[in-house]
């Protein structure tokens, strides 16, 4: 059996397109750097520098995370020192972007994966930029705040992508997304505007309180917390230096498991492609 990663790329364009992305990388550590905030290699990309220093093989993208304040400081200055290459996509500044959160982009190449298809943005090969922000020490409001985000993101998935979901060959399967779309429509009529700002809110509803806690709620996995956030640690990605959690083992078992152990071929593969041009 083969890996499953090989069903949406030649080897060659999966190692152009992870290069591609290691320059992104190094234009965000390169912004970082200049206006001296903190960030963290997340997700993924955190479990390949522990397992690989760099990207597990099979890995279509790279994550990446800021504590709130300093996610909040990339957002309205990137854009201004930022190399021409390269481009920022925000939910505050594309309208029609199906992410509640940030992509760094490149110019001249396009990845746009099956699920965002129907969606008309500028839809560059990226990385993805996530707010760190505290959540709760007790566990019930912990759960309620993620149980809230996860609501309200996909609230605002509905509403951005006109049909989200494969297509269906079943009566069933035809009714279903009939229904989404409706349900889209229906959404339309909450701005765009609304969705984030209450996603926002319910995001850093504890961040004024002190909590020893922390999370990219981004994620849909509950565990995906850090207990002991910092002092932040260097670790290497792919021969780049980066941030990594004072807490990175603990943090990648709560959200993996045991992560010594391979997954099935099936599931190895990152995203499923539906356009791709590497700009070559």
């Amino acid at each position: 059996m083969s890996e499953k990663w090989n069903e949406y790329y030649t080897e060659s364009q999966l190692r152009k397109l992870q290069t591609i992305e290691l320059e992104l990388l190094r234009e965000f550590i390169r912004i970082c750097n200049e206006l001296k905030i903190q960030y963290i290699v997340y997700g993924g990309t955190l479990l390949g520098t522990e397992k690989y220093k760099g990207f597990i093989p099979w890995d279509d993208d790279i994550d990446v995370a800021l504590p709130r304040r300093d996610y909040g400081r990339f957002i309205s200055e990137a854009e201004k020192i930022v190399s021409k290459e390269y481009y920022l996509q925000t939910p505050y500044n594309c309208k029609k972007s199906p992410f509640p959160y940030t992509k760094l982009r490149k110019h001249g190449t396009k990845y746009i994966d099956y699920t965002n298809r129907n969606v008309d943005i500028e839809s560059g090969v990226y990385i993805d930029i996530y707010p760190i922000d505290r959540i709760p020490d007790d566990e019930p409001l912990r759960r309620n705040q993620f149980a809230c985000v996860r609501r309200w993101i996909l609230i605002y998935v509905c509403r951005q992508v006109p049909l989200y979901d494969r297509k269906s060959s079943s009566v069933g399967g035809k009714m279903k997304n009939v229904a989404k779309w409706i349900v889209c429509h229906v959404l339309k009529v909450l701005p765009q505007s609304y969705c984030i700002k209450k996603i926002d809110r319910y995001m850093t509803r504890y961040n004024h309180l002190g909590e020893s806690r922390y999370a990219a709620l981004n994620s849909p996995n509950y565990e995906n917390i850090y207990e002991d956030l910092y002092p932040l640690k260097k670790a290497v990605f792919e021969g780049i230096d980066v941030n990594i959690p004072f807490d990175y083992k603990e943090h990648l078992k709560r959200r993996y498991g045991d992560y010594s152990e391979l997954p099935s071929e099936e599931k190895r593969y990152g995203h499923v492609p539906y356009i791709i041009d590497l700009g070559e």
